[in-house]
């Protein structure tokens, strides 16, 4: 993978965390039946940014760094 590829995944890995932290961090000011609403409408969206994620770093592990191939 060259190293532009390698990094704008880094980027998008590192942008969807910050949303989801984000996000869960929002809703922990909200009231408790509120929060709970919104992170059950929410959840499936929540796990799909969780896989992409995983996927996304599964790609980096895949592929080793330039200097090392």
């Amino acid at each position: 993978m060259d190293p532009q590829a390698r990094q704008e995944i880094q980027a998008a890995i590192q942008a969807i965390d910050d949303a989801l932290t984000g996000l869960v961090s929002f809703g922990t000011t909200l009231r408790p039946t509120l929060r709970n609403e919104i992170f059950q409408i929410c959840g499936h969206h929540f796990e799909r940014a969780r896989q992409a994620k995983e996927r996304l770093s599964s790609l980096l592990q895949d592929s080793p760094p330039p200097d090392h191939a």
